[in-house]
């Protein structure tokens, strides 16, 4: 029996059938995804850590698909919106917007004791919710405790001045048991990672078909700055608006090599 040693230093059994899923939902090319499994599980060994796991998976793809691997790191992709988290909250802003929430970012809302800058406020169907979008850049962190209790302390300072109805969190990782137990007595919603089922970030990321830049393995690392600087955050607006690629300095074969990649990301599969 194979065990498999996550970021956060707990260990689980291997699941090829796990595996598979995830190759699946991440849209690696239907020809390749029995070659990777093969590949990665004729390099196991007991107590193999997920990142290893992911490097052997990364490697393969490099060798087996131009843009393959820009796909599989949706994970990865949503941590490098780092460091700050503004390119986060603006994320979950164009997520919602495919649900048809009206949302504002970093919007300043007077409680009745204090000024609260609110992440992101999101309305739909005259319900308007507060949003704590909390981004964290290092695999293995787990979002605690005092985030949602200070969620819930705004909550209460903003609500009856503002009508906001509803307080969430929103995480791009998981969080320690004691959130999802505050947050389900004091009726607020979390989402991270993995939770809830079915309607996870990772889920809602998903559906939404919306992939960050930082997808690109073609663009280097002070492009995709430069592109979050100005805020351009999914592949979606370089794919429709081809031009604001004139804010980093390509030449037209590297520019053709993205455009190609960002076609391919934006693909469903």
């Amino acid at each position: 029996m194979i065990h498999v040693v996550k970021a956060t230093g707990e260990t689980e059994v291997f699941s090829a059938d796990k595996l598979q899923r995830s190759i699946h939902r991440a849209g690696v090319p239907d020809s390749l995804q029995n070659q990777l499994l093969i590949h990665i599980q004729k390099r196991l060994y007991d107590n193999i850590t997920t990142s290893e796991i992911y490097r052997h998976i990364t490697e393969f793809l490099e060798t087996s698909h131009p843009f393959a691997k820009s796909k599989y790191n949706l994970k990865q992709a949503i941590m490098a919106l780092g460091p700050s988290g503004y390119a986060f909250e603006d994320f979950v802003s164009e997520i919602l917007r495919t649900q048809e929430y009206q949302t504002v970012v970093r919007a300043t809302l007077n409680g009745n004791c204090i000024a609260h800058e609110i992440d992101v406020v999101a309305e739909k169907d005259n319900k308007r919710i507060m949003i704590e979008a909390k981004f964290h850049n290092l695999s293995g962190t787990k979002t605690k405790i005092h985030v949602i209790l200070y969620t819930k302390a705004r909550f209460d300072d903003v609500k009856q001045k503002n009508n906001i109805h509803e307080a969430w969190l929103v995480t791009n990782t998981k969080t320690t048991t004691d959130v999802i137990d505050y947050a389900l007595c004091m009726n607020l919603k979390v989402i991270s990672w993995s939770y809830p089922e079915g309607g996870s970030l990772r889920d809602l990321v998903e559906k939404s078909g919306l992939t960050p830049i930082t997808s690109s393995t073609v663009l280097s690392l002070n492009q995709k700055q430069t592109l979050l600087e100005n805020h351009i955050v999914l592949c979606r607006d370089i794919s429709n608006n081809p031009s604001i690629l004139d804010l980093v300095v390509l030449d037209e074969e590297k520019r053709k090599e993205v455009l190609s990649e960002i076609q391919f990301i934006c693909t469903k599969t």
